[in-house]
């Protein structure tokens, strides 16, 4: 490979960066479902769910599979076909207007199954290249490169919001589909690793303890025998699932504790959009605090900060203001973890094997969101009340001191 190209190894940010903005396309699913409830295919509101609910099932399970690949083959094949999946599951999703009494069981295999298995090698192969090629800006270009993910609904959402109004739901999923295929397809084929004999620029000086530096590269075997991947591991089940508890809630917090309803409705559907912004900006910001603190010290920040929201904004948020503060502030935590957590892989474990090796940790931000968002409901219950809010929140906090305790005794992996 020539110097040329090396020096500009940024391209794989953007690509990165690029490929996450269509991937995020799925935290816009609530605007592709108002016309599923109508006629021809008046599906329930809870069965328009389940195919986002098999998506990210289907994402979460797949990307560890997807990371042993990259980690084989490299980045190009397995974005390749992450392009293909996602641009079918999207093409195929458009068979909905020649089947409507059948598009439930449609979207659940087509987007549900068959896209969000695209979704995941194409994210997977993404950030496995820039870890790659960033050794010395880990945090940061991580960071940036899953930004697009964050920032996608602001983007995508109006989007489908005109295709659907302009030429049916069913012509929006072959529409995105077409296009999908085409931009991933041109995307992922300029996704490499660096070669042999390539050398990162050095890492420049910062406060991240060199002990975390590892001169090793684990294999995924090898990391699963280290104390530091369950605990890293723990405490990013505890913090992402915190974050998509708050995420899950955000409009009936903003209804039964703000009491924005009815008229002010709208100022709800603006917290949605002040979270949304924070996650997208927390995931650039937190990534350049990684590589300025070090992971450890950033995870512990992170986790104070999150406790901090939940004990004394979120119980407070009768104000706007203070929910506003509250969830842009929460969101950026949130955001933070998807920068953070692979720059803690990269550090403590190698760059080599951070498919596979990120692959298998992200499994926690899947075990996560199901299983904090459960403890809420059960907390709040059938008739949510202020009280109950503020008892969700403190049990949430729980959970959030015990990631704090782990952080504490967090230490680098010894080699094995």
């Amino acid at each position: 490979m020539s110097t040329e190209k090396v020096s500009n190894r940024w391209i794989f940010v953007i690509a990165g960066f690029l490929i996450n903005l269509v991937l995020g396309t799925i935290y816009t699913w609530s605007v592709f479902r108002p016309p599923l409830h109508e006629p021809p295919y008046n599906l329930t509101p809870a069965e328009s769910t389940i195919p986002y609910s098999i998506f990210l099932l289907v994402f979460a399970i797949t990307f560890a599979f997807a990371g042993r690949m990259v980690g084989i083959y490299g980045p190009r094949k397995p974005a390749l076909i992450g392009a293909i999946c996602l641009g079918l599951g999207y093409l195929l999703s458009s068979t909905i207007a020649l089947f409507p009494t059948l598009s439930f069981y449609i979207l659940s295999i087509t987007f549900g199954v068959i896209a969000g298995f695209g979704n995941a090698f194409a994210s997977n192969a993404s950030i496995a290249t820039v870890g790659r090629w960033f050794l010395d800006r880990r945090g940061l270009a991580l960071g940036l490169t899953v930004t697009g993910v964050g920032l996608s609904a602001l983007v995508t959402a109006p989007l489908v919001v005109f295709l659907r109004d302009t030429f049916n739901i069913a012509n929006t999923f072959l529409i995105l589909g077409i296009a999908y295929l085409m931009i991933l397809l041109m995307l992922g084929s300029l996704l490499r690793f660096p070669p042999h004999d390539w050398k990162a620029p050095n890492i420049p000086d910062s406060n991240v303890n060199k002990a975390w530096i590892s001169q090793v590269d684990f294999s995924t075997r090898q990391m699963v025998r280290t104390s530091t991947f369950y605990v890293a591991w723990f405490i990013f089940l505890i913090g992402a699932g915190a974050g998509l508890m708050v995420i899950g809630n955000v409009v009936q917090i903003a209804n039964d504790i703000t009491g924005l309803k009815g008229e002010l409705a709208w100022m709800a559907t603006l917290a949605v959009q002040i979270l949304a912004i924070g996650n997208a900006s927390g995931r650039s910001l937190m990534g350049w605090v990684c590589d300025k603190l070090g992971p450890k010290n950033t995870l512990i920040v992170m986790l104070l900060i999150q406790l901090t929201c939940l004990i004394a904004l979120f119980p407070n948020a009768k104000s706007p203001l203070v929910l506003y503060l509250a969830v842009l502030i929460f969101g950026i935590m949130f955001g933070a973890y998807f920068a953070v957590m692979p720059a803690f892989v990269s550090y403590s474990f190698g760059a080599k094997n951070l498919g596979p090796n990120y692959g298998l940790f992200f499994s926690a931000y899947g075990i996560g969101g199901l299983l904090l968002p459960i403890v809420m409901a059960s907390v709040i219950g059938k008739n949510p009340n202020y009280e109950s809010y503020v008892t969700g929140f403190y049990v949430t906090a729980g959970f959030i001191v015990t990631g704090l305790i782990l952080a504490l005794i967090l230490r680098p992996p010894k080699t094995v």
